[in-house]
């Protein structure tokens, strides 16, 4: 397989997608190439759905995660912060057909360089009960407040911003 093989999967089930595209992710820091394609899906009319720990256990993660979320927000990207501790599913469904499930965490490191192990499932059943265990964090979830979110601290931005130039590298 080529070394990007796992980064088309995902690329190729974001751009399939025709309905609905459901992702849970204890670490969520895109590269833009993934970041377009969620934002041109929710552009396309499909219900894209990020459910994301309110608290994540390393700070630069965190930061650099929250730098992202304003603008999936505002093209659509329904984003939601799991609120019952660290939300540790990483999975993704598609139109309640086709699922993505293992240890791939949507940032650079664990699509690039680590040895991450994500199950394809072509089957409506099996996806249909990873969407019931998702739909669970969905329930456990607060959405993205965008006027709270933009009244966060100065600090709070910096942070983020610094940590989103440094993204390529978590």
């Amino acid at each position: 397989l080529p070394p990007d093989a796992i980064v088309r999967i995902v690329l190729t089930a974001i751009y399939t997608a025709q309905r609905e595209i459901v992702l849970t992710m204890p670490y969520f820091v895109p590269d833009e190439i993934l970041l377009t394609a969620l934002i041109t899906a929710a552009g396309r009319g499909v219900d894209v759905t990020l459910v994301v720990p309110e608290k994540i256990d390393s700070l630069l993660v965190r930061y650099a995660g929250r730098a992202f979320q304003a603008d999936l927000h505002e093209s659509g990207v329904r984003v939601l912060h799991y609120q019952q501790g660290l939300l540790h599913t990483k999975s993704i469904t598609i139109d309640r057909q086709i699922s993505l499930f293992g240890s791939l965490n949507l940032d650079p490191r664990s699509l690039y360089l680590n040895f991450e192990i994500t199950l394809a499932v072509y089957d409506g059943d099996f996806t249909g009960r990873l969407r019931e265990l998702q739909q669970s964090y969905i329930d456990q979830s607060s959405q993205l407040d965008l006027e709270s979110w933009r009244r966060r601290s100065p600090l709070s931005r910096l942070l983020e911003n610094a940590a989103r130039l440094m993204s390529p590298l978590i």
